[in-house]
């Protein structure tokens, strides 16, 4: 039987996650929903935060589905769980209706997609890991970026709530193409004619599946978390805060701090392929040193960047460096605990996200609330938390081959 072609599977995980991307141009929502009811921000904004804070949880349940039915029918579950989400969202007349269907239901929709191209692509790509995380999660951030600008152009024509019901129709038809090219790879699978040291990260491979409930008790996948943790709450800090951040410290107009929000969009979706590739070549603690050590100084300095090309230089690390993260932590849950349960294994890594994005946006509310709307002491205090990443990154290395437990 001829082999089936593997960047088939690529190209399905890419559309799967292009298309739930879209979810995430959650910004150009808020304004139109909240002048359309008279809703404040926290309460509209609540519906985002649930959508955020369920990804990883129905990641994690995707996990135990997917080598039960496959990736094809598990995506187009997370599909119709997703378009329904948006569909309830769309004859929203209360704040509950919105919390139900973009937070609950989207969150959940997102989350079982989410988890299903990175754990199907690895291990059909042993060989260059890093390489096809970062593309099939670049696949995300394309989404919103491209996203953006239509969502905005049919608010305006057909009003937020009507462009939900656009997005459940694109949610189901979308991942349910690229559902179909996604296959399960077979068991141990290495490509033919790829000797086994091709991958520079070889070195710090495990050849132990780890279980979930093993992982948890390593120390390693603690350490993991907390750096993952790290380098999210310094990005997803900025990206809640980039534009009055940018009015404070370099004194931007309001359309020069929404053209830094399109800059980091666009950056955060490349950082994912570069890093990810380069991560094969380095090694992967090795590039989330460079990461979090970029972070750190950059969080550091950030009061210094006080023109728009500086402060647009440094939200363009900053960044490139989150998307870096998300581009190479996947093929780490790989490397350190085997390919056989990354759909789980990555997903309770993966709280890490839900994490920064609690604590990184309301560190810097908080500062900002507390010190008379100076953002100083949340850039220094997330300047530490990058840099003590960056020395853990230096021990972290994988656990033995077997539990050892």
């Amino acid at each position: 039987m001829k082999e089936y072609n593997r960047w088939l599977v690529v190209i399905g995980g890419v559309i799967c996650q292009f298309v739930i991307g879209a979810a995430y141009a959650w910004s150009v929502f808020q304004k139109p929903i909240q002048d359309m009811f008279g809703w404040s921000a926290p309460e509209v904004s609540l519906a985002f935060t649930i959508n955020l804070a369920l990804l990883p949880v129905f990641m994690i349940i995707a996990g135990f589905i997917l080598p039960k039915i496959g990736p094809t029918k598990t995506a187009i579950i997370g599909a119709v769980i997703l378009a329904t989400g948006l569909f309830i969202a769309s004859k929203a007349t209360s704040l509950w209706m919105l919390y139900l269907g973009y937070g609950i239901f989207g969150g959940a929709g997102i989350g079982t997609v989410y988890g299903v191209p990175i754990s199907t692509c690895v291990k059909w790509f042993p060989d260059k890991r890093g390489m096809i995380s970062g593309l099939a999660v670049m696949g995300f951030g394309l989404g919103s970026v491209v996203y953006a600008p239509i969502a905005t152009a049919l608010i305006n024509l057909v009003g937020p709530l009507n462009t939900f019901f656009f997005q459940s129709i694109y949610a189901i038809i979308g991942v349910g193409i690229g559902a179909q090219l996604m296959r399960s790879a077979p068991e141990d699978y290495w490509p033919p004619n790829c000797p086994d040291n091709e991958n520079a990260s070889s070195t710090n491979v495990n050849t132990y599946n780890y279980t979930p409930k093993e992982m948890l008790r390593t120390p390693q996948y603690w350490l993991i978390l907390i750096l993952y943790s790290f380098t999210n709450i310094a990005g997803l800090m900025m990206i809640g805060h980039a534009a009055p951040i940018g009015q404070q410290v370099a004194n931007l107009t309001i359309v020069q701090a929404g053209s830094i929000v399109s800059i980091l969009a666009i950056l955060n979706t490349i950082g994912r392929l570069f890093w990810g590739t380069m991560s094969d070549r380095l090694g992967r603690m090795k590039v989330v040193l460079i990461l979090a050590t970029t972070l750190a100084v950059t969080m550091l300095f950030i009061n210094q960047l006080n023109n728009f090309w500086l402060y647009a230089l440094g939200i363009s690390l900053i960044a490139f460096c989150f998307g870096g993260s998300m581009g190479t932590f996947p093929s780490i849950a790989a490397d350190f605990f085997g390919p056989k349960y990354v759909g789980i294994n990555y997903g309770l890594i993966f709280l890490a996200y839900s994490l920064g994005a609690i604590i990184g946006p309301r560190l810097a509310a908080v500062v900002v609330e507390n010190s008379g709307g100076d953002y100083s002491l949340a850039f220094i205090i997330t300047a530490i938390l990058c840099a003590t990443g960056a020395v853990m990154s230096l021990f972290v290395k994988a656990p033995k081959p077997g539990p050892n437990l």
